[in-house]
């Protein structure tokens, strides 16, 4: 089995003691005497990953399991690629995600990734799980085939996700949006310049009547794509909308008549 967890690097959405159990559990199937192989990758932040490196993003989505955020989110960041099954490390719980991998639970007193007073060890020579509470800068996680390189990049990766079974290609992201993050494309709308879009920022996503935008670093389970069934704009979401357009349309108007 090849599994790959996403660390989450910039917002750090990812539990770090499910992550070092579930590499701890992954090291001892990898022992000569487990039944069957598992090998696990840890990669830096899957969201950057998507907008940045597509040869990456087609080796993560040839895993079978991608263990991340909202299940949704990342299917869509993997926009169809492989058929790895999604498991969402933050809802569900270490044990639930060790019996999906069929992975044996390591005990805490006899893992690599050893806990001192309740807290994860960070400094633990085998396995190092970075904490910006402690440093600034990220060390290198030590995983089971390769090291966890820091991104050293200033962008943070946020920036909108489409679920191509909800959007309908109305466009109305495509004329809110001021700052190009969206195009039309062969008749579908679509992400083109993900870099462009203002940090912390999903107005789009609030506006979008079908519920089809998504931002997975969001905390707002209605914006970061982890409920099941959509919720459609209410009357002030959509006052908000027209009121938003029509001044953003004037910008751009009194922009265009700028000598």
């Amino acid at each position: 089995m090849k599994i790959c967890i996403c660390a989450c690097q910039y917002y750090e959405r990812t539990p770090r003691e499910k992550t070092a159990a579930v590499l701890a559990a992954c090291r001892a199937a990898q022992m000569p005497s487990a039944a069957s192989a598992t090998s696990c990758e840890i990669v830096q932040d899957l969201c950057f990953i998507a907008a940045k490196d597509r040869g990456k993003l087609e080796n993560i989505a040839s895993c079978d399991v991608v263990l991340a955020c909202q299940p949704r989110a990342v299917r869509a960041l993997l926009s169809g690629m492989g058929n790895a099954k999604c498991i969402d490390l933050r809802a569900e719980t270490l044990e639930d995600i060790l019996a999906a991998l069929s992975l044996t639970p390591i005990e805490v007193q006899n893992a690599e990734c050893r806990m001192q007073n309740g807290k994860m060890n960070e400094n633990h020579p085998q396995l190092q799980i970075p904490n910006s509470k402690l440093t600034e800068d990220y060390s290198k996680l030590q995983t089971l085939h390769s090291a966890f390189c820091i991104l050293h990049s200033t962008w943070k990766p946020w920036f909108p996700v489409i679920d191509a079974e909800r959007c309908t290609h109305c466009r109305k992201c495509v004329d809110f949006c001021m700052f190009g993050v969206y195009a039309v494309e062969a008749e579908k709308v679509c992400v083109i310049k993900p870099e462009s879009c203002k940090t912390d920022c999903p107005a789009c996503a609030r506006v979008c009547p079908q519920n089809a935008i998504m931002f997975p670093k969001s905390e707002d389970e209605r914006l970061n794509g982890s409920l099941a069934e959509p919720i459609r704009p209410s009357a002030d979401d959509k006052i908000s909308f027209r009121e938003r357009l029509k001044h953003r349309k004037s910008l751009r108007l009194f922009k265009e008549d700028e000598p």
